[in-house]
């Protein structure tokens, strides 16, 4: 498995390639230092350099991957995202790294393919008998959708906001019941 999984890693990279141009050519530059929307873009340039260099260096992916998760804890503590999107972002970075690296002696296979079949589950809906050649290609599109799924959360951050508000406007005679002593 640790053998197909590398072969079908390339998968992954095409789909990062199509998000990554798939910005480039609607105009859109990447993000300056506006959070989650940065450490998206730093995540698809991760992905592109590697596809411009023309090779897979593992050791410089699992680099990137952890300035990434740096960056990520460092936004987090400056508040510049929320928890919803670290944990969302934190489990995309572990999911790439733990499909990306070398497992030669097999040891770390029912874990791996645990849990790429419940991140598939969770991001696309999708429920796996077992891993098969097909897996990757989902895990490919779940990786790309969770990527998508993350920049629309940060589009919608302020309508959620009003949202939020709405209800809690809609649904204080609930917290007025309890203050009279209403059950």
């Amino acid at each position: 498995m640790a053998k197909n999984i590398r072969a079908y890693w390339v998968v992954i990279l095409f789909f990062f390639l199509i998000l990554f141009f798939g910005n480039a050519v609607k105009g859109q530059q990447p993000a300056a230092n506006k959070g989650g929307y940065a450490l998206l873009d730093s995540l698809s340039q991760v992905f592109y350099d590697a596809s411009q260099s023309g090779r897979w260096d593992q050791e410089q992916i699992n680099q990137s991957l952890k300035n990434l998760m740096a960056e990520a804890r460092q936004a987090r503590e400056q508040n510049k995202i929320d928890g919803p999107f670290f944990v969302r972002y934190q489990r995309l970075l572990g999911i790439i790294k733990m499909t990306a690296g070398p497992d030669p002696d097999g040891i770390l296979v029912p874990i791996i393919n645990r849990e790429m079949v419940s991140f598939i589950r969770e991001v696309r809906g999708e429920e796996l008998k077992g891993v098969g050649p097909e897996t990757m290609n989902l895990l490919a599109l779940a990786i790309r959708d969770e990527i998508i799924n993350l920049r629309l959360y940060l589009d919608d951050l302020e309508k959620k906001e009003k949202l939020i508000k709405e209800w809690d406007e809609k649904m204080s005679w609930v917290g007025e019941k309890k203050k009279a002593g209403a059950n």
